[in-house]
């Protein structure tokens, strides 16, 4: 199948993103595509037998001066929480609510030159927001680049999909880097990654130091000229990974007062058949505000379809106020409730138990509870502990 303008392939690719984002199913685009004249009938009838058959997503590839090959993918996590607490035993409102925790529509198109681009898209908040937006090339096995939005190499719980993790949320040491202090997550700006031999690998980043995706600078555009810094070795073997990450950020969105900060992680993954163990510790400089040290501990067995899941996490600041309602997600917050008191906080624990079922591969059930006592110098005493419910189904 030849188009034989940029023009046409171009408002190809545009139905075809549009379709993968809103289309209820893949019949939907198949007949998009036959209305495009891009497929026959037969063709979208053997296409859509073949998916049925192999459940492995859509690709098509159209050639012009160039060959392109799309892939279109996405995942949904519908949630359900329920979240109690209490401020020195006085009880908190309790989180009670069904939500899309997320609702992602992606596309990945391979040109036959080398280069590649990727983008996911996120619904699921009231904004509409990018998950990832990158373009790279591969120049070989040991250098991958890319240009883009999308997560820097820091932490093996933060960095691996949300589809694979055993346990509801992050753990809480993970969650302290990533989401109260910005430093982890996602970034703008080159990143590369590639593979030394011998089982070792790294990845490393060059960014903005405030997390977004760059298009706008927060304001005026001189506000936002901070960049950060992160590296990674990895060494893996027979189901063993083991790595060390590290990262600077200057911090300029202020979220530690201005402050520098430089921290590392050190991480153990070992799977051995249904057996998942992981171990992660963290530790971070936070300028005028001390030290962070937090580790998690983890370990989940798949029997069968059923995967029974425990973490414990740990963290401890020396001089800066842990968030509370912001590392236990959607524990309740507000001028009554957690985020209050947890603004003097200093160290929190928690316990996560819970199980999973894998109907497929695309479809998994999961369900758990957490338990997490945080508490501040003062001897304030903040507890937060509720079950969560999701189902899955990737595409």
């Amino acid at each position: 199948m030849k188009l034989y303008t940029f023009t046409q392939l171009t408002a190809i690719s545009a139905a075809l993103l549009g379709s993968a984002s809103f289309a209820a199913s893949n019949d939907a685009l198949l007949e998009l595509l036959v209305q495009k004249g891009v497929l026959t009938q037969d063709e979208a009838t053997s296409v859509a037998a073949e998916l049925e058959e192999q459940d492995q997503g859509f690709s098509i590839s159209a050639k012009g001066k160039e060959t392109v090959k799309l892939r279109f993918n996405g995942r949904l996590q519908g949630q359900y929480d329920s979240l109690a607490g209490s401020v020195n035993g006085a009880d908190t409102p309790t989180t009670n609510h069904f939500y899309f925790r997320r609702l992602f529509f992606g596309v990945k198109a391979n040109l036959d030159n080398g280069f590649y681009a990727e983008s996911v898209f996120d619904v699921a908040g009231e904004d509409f927001s990018f998950d990832k937006a990158s373009f790279g090339y591969k120049f070989d096995d040991k250098l991958n680049a890319q240009f883009g939005f999308q997560k820097v190499p820091f932490g093996f719980e933060e960095t691996s999909s949300s589809s694979k993790l055993p346990t509801i949320e992050r753990s809480a040491a993970n969650r302290f880097f990533a989401d109260q202090i910005d430093f982890s997550a996602r970034h703008t700006g080159i990143h590369a990654q590639g593979d030394l031999g011998a089982g070792f690998s790294y990845a490393v980043s060059l960014v903005n130091g405030a997390q977004g995706e760059g298009t706008k600078l927060w304001g005026d555009s001189e506000s936002d000229n901070a960049l950060a810094y992160f590296g990674r070795l990895q060494w893996e073997a027979d189901g063993l990974t083991v790595g060390v990450d590290a990262g600077a950020n200057s911090n300029s969105d202020d979220k530690v007062g201005g402050n520098d900060v430089v921290a590392y992680t050190g991480y153990v993954n070992y799977k051995f058949e249904g057996l998942d163990l992981l171990g992660e510790y963290f530790h971070g400089d936070l300028g005028d505000f001390g030290d962070v040290d937090g580790y998690a501990l983890r370990a989940s067995y798949k029997i069968g379809k059923f995967e029974p899941v425990l973490r414990y996490s740990h963290l401890e600041a020396d001089d800066f106020d842990i968030d509370v309602d912001e590392l236990i997600r959607r524990a309740s917050s507000g001028p009554d409730a957690l985020a209050t008191s947890a603004n003097a906080g200093n160290e929190i624990d928690s316990v996560y138990f819970g199980a999973n079922y894998y109907y497929s591969k695309a479809v998994t059930f999961m369900a758990g509870y957490e338990i997490a006592d945080a508490e501040d110098e003062a001897g304030t005493e903040v507890e937060v502990d509720g079950f969560r419910a999701r189902v899955q189904l990737l595409w």
